[in-house]
């Protein structure tokens, strides 16, 4: 999850935009993506615990349960870039890590 988290914080930094001075650039900032463009992330997978399978149980690993393609949708018409993850919202468990969205 921390990873996860890290990489999504990278990815929507490059995507914010610059500093309001022009011609200043930021301490160890190397290029931004785009000069203004919103980003959009957050709960779009339900998933499931993926349990026991053959005598192995796998925690905090799920399986994508549902993906809310209205919701994503909803951004994308907004301009919005959709950033997905691979962690995936449990009613029961909180946060999985799912291997993929299929």
């Amino acid at each position: 999850m921390d990873l996860a988290g890290r990489i999504r914080l990278m990815i929507e930094a490059k995507l914010s935009p610059g500093s309001s001075l022009c011609g200043i650039r930021r301490h160890g900032e190397k290029r931004r993506l785009h000069s203004s463009v919103s980003v959009a992330s957050g709960n779009f997978l339900a998933a499931k615990e993926r349990g026991v399978v053959e005598g192995i149980h796998y925690e905090v690993t799920g399986e994508v349960k549902k993906v809310d393609v209205h919701r994503i949708r909803e951004q994308l018409d907004n301009d919005s870039i959709v950033i997905l993850s691979n962690l995936g919202y449990s009613s029961s468990e909180g946060v999985l890590n799912c291997k993929y969205a299929m």
